[in-house]
């Protein structure tokens, strides 16, 4: 199963941010994301529930490694939601949505 990747603006431009003054950071960044939309699950990614947050209407956040072992390593906060996208294929696809909260170092 595929997720699309959507963001809130504060993501949206963290992301933006950290492509212009950090471009290594920034491929780190896209193959998270990229891994997100394949499987949340993706062992790589270390994926859990992040407890001191909550989402844009109250979902759980979870987090996703971007980096490890990395002084203030950086990660991605999200959230699964807020719906599904039903795209226009004959066997009328399901896409879940997983939309991300933050793009940041860890706290």
């Amino acid at each position: 199963m595929t997720y699309e990747i959507r963001y809130t603006a504060s993501a949206s431009k963290q992301f933006r941010d950290v492509e212009r003054k950090d471009p290594s950071k920034h491929r780190k960044v896209v193959k998270c994301l990229r891994k997100l939309g394949e499987d949340p699950k993706q062992s790589g990614l270390h994926s859990h529930k992040y407890d001191s947050m909550t989402g844009p209407n109250g979902e759980e956040i979870w987090e996703s490694y971007i980096e490890n072992k990395a002084p203030a390593a950086w990660r991605v906060f999200w959230c699964y939601g807020p719906d599904e996208t039903e795209i226009g294929t004959p066997d009328r696809s399901v896409i879940k949505v997983i939309t991300v909260v933050a793009i940041t170092p860890h706290p």
